[in-house]
């Protein structure tokens, strides 16, 4: 029988190829081998493989050439990360001298061979590896959006699991998460950093009189300025209700200060809802001292913020430096 020529398949990634032992090994016609390529020997089979030519034996660590005819240019395995392109061999088993046609798929130190027993003349031995070759090609393109469907769906639960649902700002869980990480830099590379808190003013009342869905187009007004006033290094979050945060990083107080200021001026010009209402907050602002964490850090700005508040409202205040 004249052996068919090598068919290249399409580039398949490490992660592809191994997706492709996943999905594979479990099958019960197709005969599956990992292989490692050096000394030849199988580090596993699958039941399929197994039941047809060993009974069912256990035949890790036995050598490849025990089962797959040497003298036929069987596998010249690729070796594992050069271009990742799987190869099409047509080979002969050694017990009952059957005819197989296996593809080679390198994995990251391994070859993974997929085959079929084939049975017919040679133009159907040709037209079945164009169609395993076919099968396997469906197979990887089939796991490759499977894989893109399941990243963009951990993206969005990701993206979900640290967001605000109603602003779409940081949430407290992920802001904090942030914030740490920015003081722990501040402090490792001698950068300034500070915060900005923001309550909106009578914010109740918003909801007695108007409801609640309009207690919502405030608060979404309110974040929708706070991105447009923030730098994409900063980040602005809803920490409750209707306290925001604003963590300003490689910034000093007066900058922070600045940066408040604009925030309390922007609010005071919308008109989020119909009617005599004017939006107001007030705003404590506090930055980082050498070797302050990141919780004392809030917790100033925090103070900063009630003084505000009881300073009459509608006004940003800086906290004093720590003692």
């Amino acid at each position: 029988m004249n052996r068919p020529s090598i068919t290249s398949l399409h580039a398949v990634s490490q992660d592809w190829a191994r997706a492709l032992y996943d999905y594979v090994m479990d099958s019960g016609r197709l005969l599956v081998l990992e292989v490692d390529p050096g000394p030849r020997r199988i580090v596993h089979a699958n039941v399929a493989f197994r039941s047809r030519f060993a009974g069912f034996a256990d035949v890790r660590g036995q050598s490849l050439d025990r089962f797959l005819d040497g003298e036929e240019d069987l596998l010249d395995l690729p070796v594992p990360g050069d271009g990742d392109r799987p190869m099409a061999r047509l080979v002969h088993t050694l017990l009952g001298g059957e005819a197989c046609l296996f593809h080679a798929y390198p994995l990251e130190t391994r070859v993974l061979l997929i085959g079929e027993v084939v049975e017919g003349a040679d133009h159907e031995v040709v037209g079945r590896m164009g169609n395993l070759a076919l099968d396997m090609s469906r197979l990887v393109r089939d796991l490759r959006k499977a894989n893109q469907a399941l990243a963009r769906a951990n993206a969005l639960n990701e993206q979900l699991a640290r967001t605000d649902a109603l602003t779409g700002l940081a949430n407290r869980g992920y802001f904090m998460e942030r914030l740490a990480a920015g003081v722990a830099q501040a402090h490792s590379r001698g950068h300034r950093l500070s915060v900005v808190m923001v309550d909106l003013d009578h914010f109740k009342e918003v909801n007695d009189r108007y409801g609640h869905a309009a207690g919502d187009a405030v608060l979404v007004a309110l974040a929708g300025l706070l991105r447009e006033v923030v730098r994409a290094s900063d980040l602005s979050g809803r920490l409750g209700g209707e306290e925001f945060g604003i963590f300003l990083f490689d910034s000093d107080g007066d900058t922070a200060l600045a940066v408040a200021e604009r925030v309390r001026a922007g609010l005071a010009r919308q008109r989020p809802l119909e009617g005599d209402y004017r939006p107001s907050a007030s705003l404590g602002v506090a930055e980082l001292s050498p070797g302050e964490a990141d919780g004392d850090l809030m917790r100033r700005a925090d103070a900063a913020l009630y003084a505000a508040k009881g300073q009459g409202r509608d006004r940003v205040v800086l906290a004093p430096p720590p003692g």
